[in-house]
């Protein structure tokens, strides 16, 4: 598996994309720093999504949303080499771009958090990312208790704040990559040393990635679609 990463420069100067199988491409984004652009290209988004953007009380908030849901469509339409992509979202949320005749589904997943928005994408696998700025949390004890299973919140105890961010971001990113949401909460599997393990459950080809961005906890979960291995 070949991971590649991309940012601001690469965003503004592609044309057309390529994505081969067993790649995955992070593309992580200051998206402050392009404000600009999103502004230029607000009309590319879908009515419902302009109305749910104007929705946001603060403007930071506003462009934030505004930023991710054009890194998507603009990169997507570089994958695909088309002009224009329409959204759903399966029975559990998780959104996918529909098919297209001719064209193979590029799979994808987003974050944010602060300055940073993180897109992924791949072709034939579960994928999923989440970031998490390093603010301050004085609950973070309490939180790992309720939701990070026995070992990981003892770890947090021991270890403080950043490993509490370093597990929910690993454990978020493996959620959204099954497409589940939270209602089954995070203490049924564990991302103690980087790896992914349910409970009671074998050979689980999961791979998890960190990304590495300063005062951030950023991670990829990916898994072959397919493989009875995956969880769901």
């Amino acid at each position: 598996m070949e991971i590649k990463r991309y940012g601001e420069k690469e965003f503004l100067s592609a044309d057309k994309l390529r994505i081969r199988e067993n790649e995955i491409h992070i593309w992580c984004i200051c998206w402050p720093e392009m404000t600009d652009f999103w502004k230029n290209h607000e009309y590319i988004l879908s009515g419902q999504e302009l109305e749910q953007a104007g929705r946001f009380r603060f403007p930071e908030d506003r462009m934030r949303y505004i930023a991710g849901k054009l890194i998507v469509r603009i990169l997507l339409k570089r994958y695909l080499d088309v002009e224009t992509v329409d959204f759903s979202v399966n029975e559990l949320g998780k959104p996918y771009h529909k098919k297209i005749a001719g064209k193979r589904t590029v799979d994808f997943n987003i974050s944010h958090s602060g300055e940073f928005i993180l897109a992924v994408f791949a072709v034939g696998m579960d994928i999923g990312v989440d970031v998490q700025e390093m603010a301050e949390c004085p609950d973070y004890r309490e939180i790992a208790e309720n939701f990070y299973t026995a070992e990981e919140a003892e770890d947090v105890k021991n270890e403080g704040p950043d490993l509490f961010f370093q597990y929910w971001a690993a454990k978020e990113a493996y959620v959204k990559a099954l497409g589940i949401g939270l209602g089954r909460g995070m203490d049924f599997f564990s991302v103690r040393n980087g790896k992914i393990a349910e409970k009671d459950k074998k050979d689980q080809d999961w791979f998890l990635y960190p990304v590495r961005i300063k005062g951030y906890a950023a991670y990829v979960a990916v898994h072959k679609k397919g493989d009875k291995s995956n969880g769901l």
